[in-house]
């Protein structure tokens, strides 16, 4: 089972500036239409090429647009090249529909 980070989780993460960074997995177009800010923009098909380098040092949250399909095939394919990855669940869509 690959592991995932809820939003409410996430949200606590990033208001503690606990270290992590934020892959959209998406495409080029679902990402410009709408995305989580302070996410970068790595298609799931092009991971792990375009990491920045500090990326083993850090935990990624894979996103996606509804988490669990995309988001989760991209961290399970990061922890078995052996970063520490978990799955936004819920993905862009419950965090816009949150309102954050």
């Amino acid at each position: 089972m690959t592991p995932s980070i809820s939003i409410d989780t996430l949200i606590e993460k990033l208001n503690h500036q606990d270290e992590l960074l934020l892959l959209d997995i998406r495409s080029k177009e679902e990402f410009e239409s709408k995305h989580i800010p302070k996410a970068i923009h790595i298609p799931g098909e092009e991971l792990p090429h375009g990491l920045p380098l500090h990326a083993d040092q850090v935990l990624l949250v894979t996103i996606c647009g509804k988490g669990g399909g995309r988001s989760e095939q991209a961290a399970q394919k990061l922890i078995f090249l052996g970063f520490q990855a978990k799955f936004l669940e819920g993905g862009t869509h419950e965090w816009f529909e949150k309102g954050i």
